[in-house]
């Protein structure tokens, strides 16, 4: 279990301009919590918030390490820091539950404390590089089929002599006229 192995966790709440964090025992008791940019400042801010908090053997706990933790997650992987994934947690049962970065932080810290299998960030590298790709050519893909159907559209409703040239060619001889 992790618990036998350091003295705390340092669990991060994630979100796209700020990071909140709780440094938590290994038995679960909250010590303190910071809130940092999430920026290169910040992560150094957080670090030194840690090492106050857990000087020793410390793990990080850190919500999105691919999205809004993905800088967090670099930056302390390159300084020698453990860092696991946690799961974004489930929406409250009810509309109006109480909710704070402060608190999601310490839920983080504590998740990875019960958990029995921990979650190893995502490399960075070319699959990162992969993903980027796959993701921006969907994009366009998509954007592309939605212009073509913005003009088919707009072609149906054009005065008839203009529908007239334009039925039977090709998308890109239409666009193109």
């Amino acid at each position: 279990m992790l618990f036998e192995s350091i003295e705390g966790v340092i669990g991060v709440d994630t979100h796209r301009d700020t990071l909140a964090a709780a440094a938590v025992t290994a038995v679960g008791a909250t010590l303190g919590h910071a809130e940092a940019p999430a920026s290169a400042e910040g992560y150094q801010q957080l670090l030194d918030f840690a090492r106050t908090q857990v000087p020793d053997r410390r793990c990080w706990a850190v919500e999105g390490t691919s999205s809004y933790g993905a800088g967090l997650t670099a930056f302390l992987t390159e300084q020698g820091e453990r860092v696991v994934e946690v799961c974004r947690p489930k929406r409250p049962p009810r509309r109006g539950a109480r909710k704070s970065d402060a608190l999601d932080a310490v839920r983080a810290a504590r998740e990875i404390l019960s958990s029995d299998r921990l979650i190893e960030p995502r490399s960075r590298g070319q699959r990162e590089a992969l993903r980027v790709l796959l993701s921006t050519r969907a994009g366009a893909v998509s954007a592309r089929t939605a212009a073509i159907n913005h003009l088919k559209a707009l072609i149906v409703s054009a005065p008839e002599n203009l529908r007239a040239e334009l039925r039977g060619q090709t998308s890109d001889a239409q666009i193109s006229y």
